[in-house]
């Protein structure tokens, strides 16, 4: 049975069908033109509640694309502020035939070593008929030290094809039988695809298959996102830039509007919708 992502609690667009171009090297995201993307709670599958702020910022710093980022706070252990989009053309990809990706993260306040996650929803064997929820492969930066340690205060760029992953069903009967992969016991790529060779994302219709997630037992966070950048072998990789765009209506003016919006009456309509 397929999970379903309540696209109306969440607000996505109803057209699932990405926009998106391989051949398009940098997609901005703001909340004039939002693309493919939404920010929800991961928990609850709905808008991010009390306690958590989700939305597009203004840097903090100079983030590494554009000027703005995408900010993720919580206070609770039951908050999980969340960013995803269901991207078509990375549904039912290989893990193996993924040859870029990396992200950037920020952190202002954590606990310990949090940083903002790397998560897909997951298949065992992208090649078979079988669609059925297994779970996700999740990226954590503090999992692979030679990375380099997670750090306040400075943007840090983390090249996930040569970190450590887990598999948040391994063990289960239904989904990962095996224990390898596990949260306590995180592989490397070629580890991944040795033991699953057909190992990718999950061809699902209504859930996101890229999420960008903090939270999940973290008592308190908060921190940055931006410069997602997924490549396939043979094709051109796609950056998404975060980006907060212009403050007020009057920023929309003189080329204002250029990189945030579709166009500048796009602008100006956010904000006279905004208006009391």
């Amino acid at each position: 049975m397929r999970k379903h992502f309540l696209t109306a609690a969440v607000g996505l667009c109803a057209a699932l069908g990405s926009a998106q171009s391989l051949a398009q090297t940098t997609v901005t995201v703001s909340p004039f033109d939002m693309k493919d993307w939404t920010f929800f709670d991961d928990g609850t599958i709905r808008p991010c509640s009390a306690g958590e702020f989700c939305g597009m910022v203004d840097g903090p710093d100079a983030p590494p694309a554009g000027d703005g980022s995408a900010n993720l706070e919580l206070v609770g252990l039951d908050k999980r502020p969340s960013l995803g989009a269901r991207l078509d053309w990375l549904a039912g990809v290989r893990l193996a035939d993924i040859d870029v990706l990396r992200y950037s993260t920020y952190v202002k306040v954590n606990q310990n070593v949090q940083a903002i996650a790397l998560q897909f929803p997951v298949d065992n064997d992208v090649m078979d008929q079988d669609f059925a929820f297994r779970g996700r492969l999740v990226f954590e930066p503090y999992f692979e030290p030679s990375l380099g340690p997670v750090q306040k205060l400075v943007w840090q760029t983390w090249d996930t094809l040569h970190g450590k992953w887990w598999l948040s069903s391994a063990g289960n009967p239904d989904r990962f039988p095996s224990t390898v992969c596990s949260q306590s016991a995180p592989c490397t790529v070629s580890e991944l695809v040795g033991h699953y060779p057909n190992i990718g994302v999950r061809d699902v219709l209504f859930d996101p298959n890229v999420i960008l997630k903090a939270g999940g037992g973290w008592a308190i966070f908060s921190g940055n996102v931006d410069a997602l950048t997924i490549g396939i072998t043979g094709s051109v990789p796609t950056t998404y830039n975060f980006e907060r765009g212009p403050k007020d209506k009057a920023a929309c003016f003189n080329g204002g509007w250029v990189g945030s919006a579709k166009n500048q009456g796009q602008c100006v309509s956010h904000f006279m919708k905004a208006s009391p």
